[in-house]
């Protein structure tokens, strides 16, 4: 068990040397840690714009943490000449000078001023995260058996000593699949197919488990209305979502525009998740063919295929500094991993030239290199204690730590240690 409670599950963003050498005493951004809990990353950002009276587009962050765990990482607040910020549309002097608002806290977050810098933090200035993380409710046999996959995991260590390094294939973590989760396939595949109405029911109609109360309305609202669309209409709250609704009311059949009017940042993690969980599964399968034969290959269960983990000494060189592609319709497939591409397309029903939405622009599937497998550094898998949460089970907890590389996932590392 993870996530018994937020302190449970502890993240740390670390910041690249290059933004931090960008750091002085002056400058037209301020740089702020934001720590957090039970909130996600755009909620605490809209809460701290409220509470310091400033425009919610004057912050930028680089990256979303997780909203049922305890985290932190950084913002930047846009100022203007004077060290002030717009407010509404103008300046007030003396309602956030950065010399005034060193820190600040409101419900589940709390922020503080670490230096100015010369522009606005993007996700290529994060290094990685820090992750601190108790597994809970274990039995004996469990523990055992996360020690002994540790063993395998772990690199040699080199002459010099050092902390230890977990080598790991880089699957991408279900955090990723969010339109796949209510189990009934992905957006992205029937867009591929031309399916926009399948598509459309799947991104506006389909509960999904950690849908808020107001969405699993709307969802359940337009399920049972579907088709219906000028009927449904007045019984929708409005939002983002909304628009395709009502582009249907005025063409009923147009699902392709339909879902084009869906905000841009749905659309294109719709072709996100269904090229990470191709990815994924090219990756499964090319650990099967070249590294079962060399070595142990740790299986773990996962709802969106199973991952398999080779021990550090049956990683093969040819792999281990392998870039693995998401694929798009000109990749261009090559040994060693063009078989393993090759299988996982046939298995789909698709070709390369599938990956491609017709009559549609945008979104579309761009090809982005991944590397195969990634360094979860620093390890540490402290010994076994009682679990005090789980009293009269003698069940154990066992504290985890380790730092990952930005697009790298924790939820990855407790699989392969079996959970």
């Amino acid at each position: 068990m993870i996530k018994h409670s937020p302190q449970d599950f502890q993240v740390e963003e670390l910041l690249s040397q290059s933004f931090l050498g960008l750091a002085c005493a002056d400058g037209p951004f301020a740089l702020y840690r934001l720590h957090k809990e039970a909130l996600a990353t755009p909620e605490a950002v809209g809460s701290i714009a409220r509470a310091l009276r400033t425009p919610s587009g004057a912050w930028a962050y680089a990256g979303l943490k997780d909203k049922h765990a305890s985290t932190s990482q950084h913002l930047t607040l846009k100022l203007d000449q004077r060290g002030l910020t717009p407010i509404s549309g103008r300046l007030e002097i003396g309602c956030l000078s950065p010399l005034e608002h060193e820190q600040a806290a409101g419900p589940g977050w709390r922020i503080e001023r670490l230096a100015f810098v010369p522009r606005s933090i993007t996700a290529a200035d994060i290094e990685g995260n820090r992750f601190r993380i108790v597994v809970r409710n274990l039995k004996a046999e469990q523990s055992a058996d996360m020690d002994q996959a540790a063993r395998l995991l772990v690199l040699p260590e080199p002459a010099t000593g050092g902390t230890p390094v977990v080598r790991l294939v880089n699957y991408f973590g279900d955090q990723r699949f969010g339109s796949a989760r209510h189990g009934q396939g992905f957006i992205g595949k029937h867009l591929c197919l031309g399916d926009f109405e399948g598509a459309l029911r799947l991104a506006i109609a389909t509960e999904s488990r950690k849908d808020r109360m107001e969405q699993k309305v709307f969802k359940r609202t337009l399920r049972e209305y579907w088709g219906r669309w000028r009927e449904v209409l007045p019984r929708l709250r409005r939002c983002p979502e909304r628009r395709a609704v009502e582009r249907l009311a005025h063409s009923s059949k147009d699902f392709r525009a339909a879902f084009c009017a869906l905000p841009y940042l749905v659309q294109q993690l719709s072709v996100y998740a269904y090229q990470s969980w191709l990815w994924n599964s090219i990756a499964r399968n090319l650990i099967a063919r070249h590294c079962a034969p060399l070595g142990q290959v740790l299986a773990a269960d996962d709802p969106f295929g199973e991952m398999l983990f080779p021990a550090a000494a049956a990683i093969p060189p040819e792999l281990a500094a392998l870039q693995l592609p998401l694929l798009a319709r000109k990749t261009i497939l090559v040994p060693p991993w063009r078989e393993a591409a090759e299988e996982v397309l046939k298995a789909e029903g698709l070709e390369l030239e599938s990956l491609h939405i017709p009559g549609v622009r945008r979104p579309f599937f761009g090809e982005e290199p991944r590397a195969l497998f990634f360094s979860a550094a620093d390890f540490e898998l402290r010994p076994a204690e009682p679990d005090e949460t789980a009293k009269g089970q003698g069940r154990l907890k066992r504290l985890l730590s380790f730092s990952l590389p930005r697009g790298s996932y924790a939820t990855v590392v407790l699989r392969a240690l079996g959970q």
